[in-house]
């Protein structure tokens, strides 16, 4: 099977250690961001190039870092993603918008939640257990959610690491 250069491809084995060396005597880089040597992988750049940040060096270029992240397709004419104008580049230099190497930082879509008053009684000041703010007299409540959750917003996930095809040996 040939995999064209530049797939980037889910790896279940390691990549520390003599396993990038390996790894790399097979034509696959890890994508940890780090940059190589243009004339070393030229097919590579040209497909790449600067997509995800230039290089410190003009003769250099950079993979993509996608340790911790998960990928997307670019949304294209699709419609699907509606904030393609707010996708910033991986990198300095690098892709931003509807173009492959941008990157959206994690966001939980906006929402409220109303409140019902169903004690029957507006008469009192109430604290509700499941609540912050106060329960008015009136009968109105003027009060959020408690905080509940974690650190992020995330589907179901399981941990591999990201590599690119390079060249073909």
């Amino acid at each position: 099977m040939t995999v064209p250069i530049g797939t980037i491809m889910a790896y279940a084995g390691k990549t520390d250690g003599t396993a990038a060396g390996q790894l790399q005597r097979q034509g696959w880089l890890i994508c940890d961001g780090n940059q190589y040597l243009q004339s070393n992988y030229p097919e590579l750049n040209g497909v790449i190039g600067s997509y995800y940040g230039v290089a410190s060096n003009a003769q250099f270029f950079r993979v993509p870092d996608l340790r911790g992240r998960f990928v997307r397709g670019v949304d294209g004419t699709a419609g699907r993603d509606p904030d393609t104008h707010e996708r910033t580049a991986s990198g300095r230099g690098g892709n931003e918008g509807n173009n492959v190497g941008s990157v959206q930082e994690d966001e939980f879509k906006a929402h409220n939640h109303k409140f019902k008053n169903t004690t029957g009684n507006g008469n009192q000041d109430k604290k509700d257990a499941n609540t912050t703010g106060d329960i008015q007299k009136s009968g109105d409540i003027t009060a959020s959610m408690m905080e509940a959750g974690g650190k992020e917003t995330r589907p179901k996930n399981i941990y591999v690491n990201w590599i690119i095809k390079a060249k073909d040996v």
